[in-house]
């Protein structure tokens, strides 16, 4: 997928349905009120593997990707994992910080 946000993005995924000819890109960029918009652009992400889903997540949080549908989840949806992990992480810390 290729798209704009401010800066061209380029993620490297090959042969992934949202690359297919017919496929709007902006489709995988809702406005967060329209909820059918959203679920086509994930039912388009539900027929990836599992290995390319994660492929374009990982791109996704390791860039701090705000805007968009990558790997399945939005970008509240990936907010959320972040905090999750982050707090994962400070209780793993603080319980190795206690030894």
């Amino acid at each position: 997928m290729s798209t704009k946000i401010g800066v061209t993005m380029k993620i490297e995924i090959i042969n992934a349905p949202c690359q297919s000819a017919g496929v709007d890109p902006e489709l995988f960029f809702p406005d967060p009120t329209e909820y059918e918009k959203i679920q086509r652009a994930k039912a388009v992400c539900d027929q990836c593997p599992e290995i390319t889903k994660n492929k374009c997540l990982s791109f996704a949080v390791d860039n701090g990707v705000q805007y968009g549908i990558f790997g399945g989840l939005t970008d509240h949806e990936r907010a959320l994992l972040r905090r999750r992990e982050n707090r994962k992480y400070k209780q793993y810390v603080s319980v190795v910080g206690e030894y």
